[in-house]
């Protein structure tokens, strides 16, 4: 990169690290939807744990069994091996559901060989900001859910932006009062 490239490509298209931290507000919500996080099979960007176990990248969560309620930031120079583990690990029976954050780049292979298999997928409204970094990412993100996902979890994506379960558009249910129906003469 010459003199003259942005710090803002510099951070994002720089290839000395490939772990950079989740954003809190994010994580926050999702850690609080599966009532706490269990493992966290690619940790080592964030400045504390965001599970109870962590796997570093001398651990090679890849090559580990996976357990409880999992969330998975992976390095995005290996998705589509990340994609395979978790929709892998989300069928065995000691994991409850994993949760992934990764590129919104619906023209890879990755995504159509593994995006499809997700229970869950929520299209991340606006860019990310990751780690330290002044700017936000210059690519869109999405989060996928496998295995057993609960409803808190799906609430908590609709939150972020466009969800999909089951291949469907999510739409919450809107809730109404009983004087409200009585109101309208029965319609809600």
């Amino acid at each position: 990169m010459s003199d003259s490239d942005s710090e803002y490509q510099q951070v994002h298209w720089s290839s000395d690290s490939d772990e950079w931290a989740t954003p809190p507000e994010l994580l926050r919500p999702l850690d609080d939807a599966v009532d706490g996080f269990d493992l966290d099979p690619c940790s080592g960007a964030e400045e504390r744990s965001v599970a109870a176990e962590t796997y570093t990248q001398d651990d090679d969560g890849l090559a580990q069994h996976w357990h409880g309620a999992v969330w998975c930031n992976p390095p995005y120079s290996d998705v589509a091996a990340w994609m395979e583990k978790a929709r892998i690990e989300a069928r065995r029976d000691a994991v409850d559901v994993v949760i992934v954050l990764v590129p919104a780049r619906t023209s890879t292979q990755w995504f159509h060989k593994f995006a499809s298999y997700a229970v869950a997928l929520c299209f991340i409204e606006g860019r990310l900001s990751f780690g330290d970094a002044e700017n936000s990412a210059p690519f869109p993100s999405m989060l996928l859910a496998f295995g057993d996902v609960p409803e808190t979890v799906v609430d908590a994506f609709d939150d972020r932006g466009a969800v999909f379960v089951d291949g469907e558009r999510f739409t919450p249910t809107r809730q109404v009062t009983l004087g409200a129906v009585s109101n309208s003469g029965g319609e809600p």
